[in-house]
């Protein structure tokens, strides 16, 4: 397993908005909240950039035939 460096920032956050997260993620800390937060965003980009570079390719057959042709 690789190690992750660690820095100390300072930001001045909204306490509402972390114990929001807080609550919907069940973080036990604001650092666990944050983190895990982050986390979700830097996915939620890459999942994006997939979506988009397959976009249009390739043919997805409706076997139900919900879709008419």
């Amino acid at each position: 397993m690789q190690s992750t460096i660690k820095v100390r920032k300072q930001f001045l956050l909204d306490p509402d908005k972390i114990q929001m997260v807080k609550k919907i993620i069940h973080a036990a800390t604001d650092t666990e909240a944050i983190n895990r937060a982050l986390d979700m965003i830097i996915t939620n980009e890459k999942i994006q950039k997939t979506l988009l570079a397959v976009k249009g390719k390739g043919k997805i057959e409706d076997v139900f035939g919900r879709i008419s042709p």
